[in-house]
């Protein structure tokens, strides 16, 4: 793109052509009418002489050889006498001066229709003139080199006014339409910027924010450039979120494939071990049986898997009222029988209530924080499960008095295949780190929320669910 096409070129030539119309329109406007105020007084004046001329006493037929008192100096007169004579003479600075036979001509040429004629006269110049017929044609003419010579100067000075005022608008609107682009010109460089960006792959940082001090907030470019800086940050933030499930999505998949690994490869082995020629029936019912055993722990992380892959693609589920009272009961009397050395104990209001979820999926939401709790406290350890409503919500609360959580870990507890230190690793069941995942996610899927807070003696998972009351009153 050449200077000459650019928004502030072409707005400075446009101005500057504006500027330079009006400057030539309000100079020949004045010139006009400073030209015609002259020729005013000329014309004033004219009147004036054939009164002088003309006035009682005054010898008419004489008039043009005769320096009439109060007559300017550089009037001339012309006539044409009855008899033919012809007369005609220029006031002097108190002498008369005859006309030349060119310039009488050149006065007689002006008709006698009661207007006033410019006329040149033959090496005299430019005059203005009026004929009158009584006793004899007269003709009076005043000199109008003054007014000529006035106009001139002030032809000149308009002009070098325009001049000025172009020049003055051309720099003037130079500056400003430079200052006022700035921004956008700001803005097409980072956009050329953005779009040379490959943003399908790896961590991207766009361009920075484009600047607009200076302007009003409700000025066209600083808005533009608002909204602009606002898609800059949308950009980083979607591409942030893309480079993050990018990085979620490989952590996950390694470590699937980790968790994996493990019971195949232990599968792989019991299975060659069960084949070997020399293996005795107890060899081979053992390692049917570690088969068996591997085989359940990978059909339960496949089963999670499925699960959380489930959520992810479709996270809206079909929501019911459910029962959390009794929900939590089920959980807990389930709890109780698979650790029967913890201290289980409940927090249940007077009387139930129902929430937004899946009856099933809700279960399995409680069920997995109560395991939890039992595969990382050692036993004696209590854990109290509470349901009740904080803030127009429903909230259902597992605390234990254990070792609690290490501060590395607490922040990402709910992420896939989060291991707990071993201060809370107090059940021979290896963990596959996606109970709390899938806790995460159905939670969220009901459009609730889940926290974590933890120290040594006290660990509290909190779920927050939308009761069913507020949602009917909603519709």
């Amino acid at each position: 793109m050449t200077r000459s096409n650019t928004l502030s070129a072409q707005l400075r030539d446009r101005v500057i052509l504006i500027v330079a119309v009006l400057a030539i329109v309000l100079s020949a406007s004045t010139l006009l009418a400073a030209r015609t105020m002259t020729y005013n007084q000329v014309d004033q004046q004219l009147e004036r002489a054939f009164t002088r001329q003309g006035r009682p006493g005054s010898p008419q037929n004489m008039a043009p050889g005769i320096n009439v008192p109060g007559m300017a100096e550089g009037t001339v007169i012309a006539a044409l006498m009855p008899s033919g004579d012809r007369l005609g003479s220029r006031v002097g600075d108190a002498s008369v001066e005859q006309l030349t036979p060119m310039a009488w001509e050149a006065l007689m040429t002006i008709p006698a229709d009661g207007d006033k004629h410019t006329v040149t006269i033959p090496g005299m110049g430019e005059f203005r003139a009026e004929a009158r017929v009584g006793n004899n044609r007269v003709v009076v003419a005043l000199p109008l080199a003054e007014q000529n010579r006035t106009l001139f100067w002030l032809t000149v000075l308009t002009a070098a006014m325009g001049v000025l005022a172009v020049v003055v608008a051309a720099m003037g609107t130079a500056a400003l339409a430079n200052r006022t682009t700035r921004p956008l010109r700001a803005l097409s460089r980072t956009a050329q910027e953005l779009s040379s960006l490959r943003l399908d792959q790896g961590e991207v940082t766009v361009p920075a924010s484009v600047a607009v001090e200076g302007l009003p907030p409700e000025h066209e470019v600083a808005q533009l450039a608002t909204a602009f800086n606002h898609m800059l940050d949308n950009v980083q933030g979607a591409l942030a979120a893309r480079q993050a499930s990018e990085s979620k999505l490989r952590r996950f998949v390694a470590d699937a494939s980790h968790e994996l690994r493990n019971p195949l490869a232990a599968i792989q082995g019991y299975a060659e071990l069960a084949e070997r020629p020399e293996a005795d029936v107890a060899d081979t019912t053992y390692a049917l049986g570690r088969i068996r055993a591997e085989s359940t722990r990978m059909s339960t992380l496949v089963g999670d898997l499925l699960l959380l892959a489930r959520l992810d693609a479709e996270p809206a589920v079909e929501l019911r009222a459910v029962d959390v009272v009794e929900t939590v009961l089920n959980a807990v009397s389930d709890a109780r029988a698979a650790g029967p050395g913890h201290v289980w104990r409940l927090d249940l209001p007077d009387e139930g209530f129902e929430v937004m979820a899946n009856a099933d999926q809700l279960h399995q939401v409680v069920v997995n924080l109560l395991s939890n709790a039992r595969n990382h406290t050692p036993e004696g350890t209590t854990v109290t499960t509470t349901v009740g409503m904080r803030q127009g919500r429903a909230c259902i609360q597992v605390f234990d008095n254990g070792p609690g959580i290490s501060a590395e870990v607490l922040p990402r507890v709910f992420e896939r295949f989060t291991r707990a230190d071993s201060a809370r690793a107090h059940s021979a069941t290896p963990s596959t780190g996606l109970g709390l995942a899938i806790v995460h996610a159905v939670v969220r899927s009901f459009g609730g929320a889940t926290q974590v807070e933890s120290r040594p003696g006290l660990t509290c998972f909190t779920v927050w669910l939308r009761p069913a009351a507020t949602v009917q009153g909603e519709l």
